[in-house]
């Protein structure tokens, strides 16, 4: 029951558990705003180094309605989450903001052709 459980679940723990090792880590370095993303993109990351990559995002016995394709939507979550937690510290907030902004605007842009594309 315990590997049918981790097989379906994959390895999603793992992003709450990023989150909160972030706040602490944040919390205790002065940063907690910063740590907290930086965790939960780190989560998000390991989520799909859990079981690997084909294993997640390939079997179509874990996600019926999964085209088989590999996922990289989560990843680039991941990497957007770790890249806002650094660019507080680093950037100004001017700059970050834009890129943040035309980020979002790139994201909602997809979804629209996606689900066009996929006839939803």
């Amino acid at each position: 029951m315990a590997s049918e459980q981790t097989r379906r679940h994959g390895g999603f723990f793992l992003v709450p558990a990023g989150f909160l090792i972030g706040l602490g880590a944040g919390i205790l370095l002065g940063y907690m705003w910063s740590g907290m993303l930086i965790g939960l993109g780190g989560g998000f990351l390991a989520s799909i180094g859990k079981r690997g990559w084909a294993d997640t995002y390939h079997d179509t016995s874990v996600r019926p309605h999964s085209t088989g394709g590999p996922r990289w939507f989560l990843p680039l979550i991941g990497l957007y989450i770790i890249t806002a937690g650094i660019a507080i510290i680093w950037i100004p907030r001017d700059v970050w903001q834009n890129i943040a902004a035309v980020f979002l605007v790139l994201i909602g842009i997809w979804f629209i052709v996606r689900g066009y594309s996929q006839g939803t």
